[in-house]
């Protein structure tokens, strides 16, 4: 494990959940004041990260890697909150390929 791409996809983790609690906001105002949800949402996403950052010996490409670990780790998240449960497993396979693509490609520039 790369301590390097540990830290590249934890702070993109951490940006992504930042980004998504801002369009939860922006897009449902009455979640505004969940604070509790709002947080798990950039828990999930920092959380996506740490699993991608200490994935880098699974010999996948860096879409489908993404894309399993999102989905698999938002899963937790979204058993509980069944009205939001797809919009939860969709951006979360999204941030995941996202987190992973980008990880991939930066930890070889870096």
């Amino acid at each position: 494990m790369l301590a390097k791409r540990l830290v590249i996809a934890t702070i993109l983790g951490v940006l992504c959940g930042l980004f998504c609690m801002y369009g939860t906001i922006a897009k449902f105002p009455e979640f505004a004041t969940n604070t509790l949800f709002l947080a798990g949402i950039v828990y999930n996403r920092a959380l996506i990260g740490i699993v991608i950052g200490i994935a880098d010996n699974i010999n996948l490409h860096p879409v489908i890697r993404g894309a399993v670990i999102g989905v698999v780790v938002s899963m937790a998240m979204a058993i509980f909150n069944t009205d939001g449960m797809l919009p939860l497993l969709g951006f979360g396979l999204v941030y995941g390929v996202l987190i992973d693509v980008v990880t991939s490609k930066l930890e070889d520039r870096i």
